[in-house]
């Protein structure tokens, strides 16, 4: 499995929080970081990655800035801040948790019967070694199939309502990186130093993770595979909110849970939001990511966290998504399941919805913070568009629309949508399989995107849009990728003008992609006659090294901005490849920014 590892050096495009934060912590956080197997299944490892550099301006030495097991073997398990979830947050220690718990760990993972073990089981979790449990190499566990968050600081904020005396008093708040494994935890480390700051077990995650401790039984799948990060003021109190799903599995039901991780430095480092478990009345699935959504309700802001909903509970109700408050306690909306929901329509891109399952979601919001609409994929191609124009408003609810379908014929990862701005209408791209799309949003008649074709060259591909009359970016793009077999194994935005994309084919080959965002095309590079032609993409790489680790750094940095006059910035982005303890160029392109008008941004591709 690839793991696309960020690094961020775009510390002039303020996309790594705030300015207080980047002069405190620039040229010390890592460039990336990768998830590893350790000796055993079960074991996993976390490397901070950093670069120096080096004589050849396209390679760079690998700096190993730590290893957060390794930092976790050497640290006495009794000063370790792990935390119980369910209806409160308590400390992970067996004089601590209620009886619940206890007996959730007093059950022999073999034959499913009480014991009189729960406390070594914990004890287990916590990091010691109890005699006859399961043997580990280190007291990190796996965390295959888990991404890495970076939670930054408070970013600038504008239209935001009292945001500015968070983000100052927060300013100084370490950059953490947040990692699900598969003993049930979510670890959060401070990015520079590597060490454990705080970890959270769900309670609906206990059994498993206790069963994780014996010897010969099956491995659970990390409880917070994907987190997602954001400020936001519910009950009118700014924090920051780190939001989890883990998905339903054969022994579990769905879950969701929202951790407040502002005050990561307090005698307790995370409060308990809710967290809520899968029921009759709120089948949540607990697929892709758990997004927050905001909207204004009699002139007051309310903030609900973005969940997928299976079909068929009750019987014949389609799949949908569920706004779950996050200014109300959870047991006064998760048993009974009232809270506001948005259905599927019984069609959409000429078939039926009966049985369709969502699979993840993404929220497209303004710049006052308000939520615009939902976009989501499911299991069969599909995208749909969610609106959230009148969420709070007397306007009846406008049913979801499907603005495309693709027909992949494999599935690959499952990653959420990519919302790129290329004009005025919002480009959201999507990949499922074999296939990745954008598709503008608009109402009215469906996309017709162009068709991207690939131009085998080198090791890779060139790509290239079929001639259209229609201007970059109104129409869309969808690309067939080029090689048999060949799946999306990760997406996101390497910058506000490109796409990067990691793929997988059947024989373990894994390549790397980076396009426009607006055309779907090559970038623009010098070729080695000095010319400006189409890059190559589409390149392999090894992933036992990890994925491509993206960087963006300044080129030209234009003069303070005079009233009247406008400046224009550059910044070179990067996608290098690490592999052992040095790193290469492998794509390249740039970015560029204008500024002047009062402070207005826009960021834009260019062609040299």
């Amino acid at each position: 499995m690839i793991r696309l590892v960020i690094g961020c050096m775009a510390l002039a495009l303020g996309l790594c929080g705030g300015a207080s934060a980047v002069a405190n912590e620039a040229g010390h956080l890592p460039m990336g970081y990768r998830v590893a197997p350790a000796a055993y299944a079960w074991t996993g490892r976390l490397h901070a990655i950093g670069f120096r550099t080096t004589a050849d301006a396209n390679r760079r030495g690998v700096l190993h800035l730590w290893e957060a097991g390794d930092l976790l073997d050497q640290r006495a398990t009794d000063t370790r801040r792990l935390y119980l979830g369910g209806a409160r947050l308590t400390p992970l220690r067996w004089p601590a948790i209620d009886t619940e718990a206890k007996h959730r760990l007093n059950i022999d993972p073999a034959t499913n019967q009480p014991d009189t073990h729960g406390a070594d089981r914990l004890s287990w979790l916590r990091g010691n070694q109890p005699a006859l449990l399961r043997p580990r190499d280190t007291r990190l566990a796996s965390a295959t199939g888990a991404r890495v968050h970076v939670v930054s600081p408070p970013a600038w904020q504008p239209m935001q309502p009292g945001h500015t005396a968070f983000r100052n008093a927060h300013a100084l708040r370490p950059t953490t990186v947040w990692l699900g494994t598969r003993d049930g935890i979510l670890h959060g480390f401070h990015a520079i130093t590597g060490q454990e700051l705080t970890g959270y077990l769900p309670l609906a995650a206990l059994a498993e993770a206790a069963a994780l401790t014996a010897v010969g039984t099956r491995m659970p799948a990390p409880s917070c595979p994907r987190p997602t990060s954001v400020d936001a003021d519910p009950n009118g109190r700014w924090r920051t909110l780190l939001l989890c799903t883990t998905p339903a599995k054969a022994r579990t039901p769905g879950t969701a849970f929202v951790l407040d991780v502002s005050t990561l430095g307090a005698d307790t480092p995370i409060q308990l939001i809710w967290e809520v478990t899968a029921n009759d009345a709120l089948p949540l699935t607990g697929s892709g990511p758990l997004r927050a959504a905001m909207y204004t309700v009699d002139n007051e802001r309310r903030w609900f966290a973005v969940g997928i909903l299976a079909p068929g509970t009750p019987a014949g109700a389609r799949a949908g998504l569920a706004l779950l408050p996050l200014d109300q306690p959870s047991g006064a909306w998760a048993t009974t399941g009232r809270v506001p929901r948005l259905p599927l329509p019984e069609q959409g891109c000429d078939s039926k919805t009966a049985t369709t399952q969502l699979l993840a979601v993404t929220v497209r919001s303004d710049a006052s913070g308000a939520a615009r609409a939902a976009y989501v994929i499911d299991d069969v191609g599909r995208l749909w568009r969610f609106p959230f124009d009148t969420l709070g408003s007397n306007t009846p609810l406008q049913a979801a629309t499907c603005l495309h379908r693709q027909s992949a014929s494999t599935r690959g990862s499952v990653e959420p949508p990519v919302i790129t701005y290329t004009g005025a209408t919002p480009l959201v791209v999507y990949g499922t399989g074999d296939a990745i799309s954008a598709i503008p949003d608009r109402t009215g008649k469906r996309a017709n995107p162009r068709q991207i074709h690939a131009i085998p060259s080198g090791n890779g591909v060139v790509l290239r849009a079929a001639p259209s009359s229609d201007p970059p970016g109104t129409t869309g793009w969808t690309l067939a990728l080029p090689h048999p077999g060949e799946r999306i194994e990760t997406l996101h935005a390497a910058s506000p003008a490109h796409l990067a994309f990691t793929t997988l084919g059947p024989d373990g080959r894994a390549r790397s992609y980076l396009i426009d965002a607006a055309t779907g095309e090559s970038v623009t590079v010098l070729l080695a006659d000095g010319k400006p032609g189409a890059a190559i993409t589409g390149l392999p790489f090894d992933p036992a090294f990890g994925g491509p680790i993206v960087g963006l750094s300044p080129v030209i940095e234009g003069a303070a901005v005079a009233p009247g006059t406008s400046r224009r910035d550059v910044h070179s982005l990067a996608l290098w490849q690490v592999h052992g303890d040095g790193a290469h160029l492998q794509q390249h392109a740039y970015v560029t920014r204008r500024r002047g008008r009062l402070g207005w941004r826009e960021l834009i591709r260019t062609p040299l």
